[in-house]
Parts: C-alpha cells; sequence; structure tokens
C-alpha cells in the first residue's frame, strides 16, 4: 500500500463528520434501493445536478457512473467534515478552509487555489438577489469552459425555481446576515476526473432569509469567492471508496438532493 493511500485511511478512521438530521429528504430510502449516492447526479451520457450540503455541484454528460459516485461521496465526506470543524463559522471562508482541507485529504489534489474580494451594493449591482450576481460572476469566469459555465447556470436557475429544492438547500447556505454557497462543475478532462468550484461567502448589513432569491435591492455586502480546481487520483479514490462509504453510512441524516436540469 502507498503512503498517500495509507495516509487518507487513516485520515477517514480519524474524520469527524457533523451529524445532520433527518428532514424532508431523507437519503436513506434513496441509498437502501441504490446503495450509490452518485445517482443523484443522473445517468451517464447526460448532464446532472445535484445540492451537497452548501454546494450545487454540476456534471456533465461524460462522467461515468463510477465518476458521478465518487464526485458525491468526495463531495459530502469534505462538507460533513467541514460543517464539524467549522461549527459557528460555517457561513464563512472557514468552513472552505476546512472543505478545502479535507478533500484533498482524499484522493483529490489542487491545481489552483484563489481568492478575491468584491463589495456588494444592491442598488447599483444590477443583480436582483445573490443567485444572480453568481450567475454574473459565472458567466466571465475563465476557469471554467463554456459547456461548464452553461451546465452551472442552467442547474443555478432550475434550483432557484423549485421552492421544496432550494428549502432544503437553504439549510446549509442562510444564515441570518451571512450566506454562503458553492457552485461546481465535475467532468472528465483526458480520461482524469476533475472539479472546479466557486465558493462565495456573504457578509451582509442585515439579514437575508433566502440567499438565492431573496432581494438585494437594499443590501450592502462585502462578498469573498474562492475559485479551486482540483483532479482525481483515481488510484487513491478507488482505494478509499468503501471506507469513506462506510464512514458516511454511520452519519445519520440526509445531505443530498438530485436537481433537475
Amino acid at each position: 500500500m502507498s503512503d498517500d493511500i495509507a495516509q487518507a485511511l487513516a485520515y477517514i478512521d480519524a474524520a469527524a463528520l457533523k451529524p445532520v438530521e433527518i428532514g424532508l429528504y431523507s437519503r436513506a430510502a434513496v441509498l437502501s434501493e441504490e446503495k450509490d449516492r452518485g445517482k443523484y447526479l443522473g445517468e451517464p451520457g447526460k448532464d446532472g445536478a445535484a445540492t451537497v450540503g452548501g454546494t450545487l455541484v454540476s456534471v456533465l454528460a461524460n462522467l461515468t457512473g463510477q465518476n458521478r459516485t465518487d464526485v458525491a461521496n468526495s463531495l459530502e465526506f469534505a462538507s460533513r467534515v467541514a460543517a464539524k470543524e467549522a461549527g459557528d463559522d460555517d457561513h464563512t471562508a472557514a468552513y472552505w478552509t476546512e472543505f478545502k482541507k479535507s478533500i484533498l485529504q482524499i484522493g483529490w489534489f489542487k491545481q489552483e487555489d484563489q481568492w478575491s474580494k468584491d463589495f456588494i451594493d444592491g442598488q447599483t449591482t444590477g443583480a436582483e438577489n445573490f443567485s444572480d450576481y453568481v450567475i454574473d460572476n459565472v458567466k466571465g469566469d475563465p476557469l471554467y469552459s463554456t459547456t461548464e459555465r452553461e451546465v452551472i447556470i442552467r442547474a443555478l436557475q432550475s434550483l432557484r425555481s423549485q421552492a421544496e429544492k432550494r428549502a432544503f438547500f437553504r439549510r446549509f447556505t442562510a444564515g441570518g446576515d451571512k450566506g454562503s454557497f458553492g457552485v461546481n462543475s465535475a467532468t472528465a478532462v483526458n480520461g482524469a476526473l476533475a472539479m472546479r468550484f466557486s465558493a462565495f461567502t456573504f457578509s451582509c448589513n442585515a439579514v437575508v432569509d433566502d440567499y438565492l432569491i431573496f432581494s438585494i435591492k437594499n443590501i450592502k455586502a462585502d462578498v469573498g469567492k474562492n475559485n479551486v480546481d482540483i483532479a482525481a487520483n483515481q488510484r487513491t479514490i478507488d482505494s478509499i471508496r468503501s471506507k469513506i462509504e462506510a464512514k458516511l453510512d454511520k452519519a445519520a441524516g440526509d445531505y443530498i438532493d438530485s436537481v433537475d436540469i
């Protein structure tokens, strides 16, 4: 066994995951039938999307069924670890720092990691809500390919139009005058699994009830954005898959829901 695999297995054993109470969408029913979180991301050959904690992940059609499972497993694991470690700071940069630390321990390696800052004045920004702001941001972001941008935007527009799906996502993204969510694309590049994501944090001058649809006309906010590009070490991911799935199954509750696109 290589050192990186041994280290990943030891990390998974020692990791503490934040438990989540069973809510409206229980993953238990689906997992008892499918035994596969990847099913939330749709079938191979088609674009798919799901919310995993505070991340909206969009997968391109070229991902295999196993790729989809690995993406869902990795995101749920890192999200639960980050929520546990960040505690009350789960809508700040601290959460995304813990998220990255975790995912880089379970078979992914970093290719790009860059923070930037912005300020929003709802009177002048031109965006009706924070999801509009994120869409405009993604449209001009060179991190993503044209295809990735289109799928991310389609997924975000679909999510915010579905009240129940949005309510589920809100559980992980709205914290009063602080909110945070990430958009993520997963694809295969020359046969290798890769993910790119942008995490947004919003520190506002007033309480925002829903960070997807709430009007920001009277809101001013400091915005943080973290662009990250990671790629999979498939050998490691193959070796730790069963360990991660066993760890996740010990955590009660639901954390993932599909989004129709």
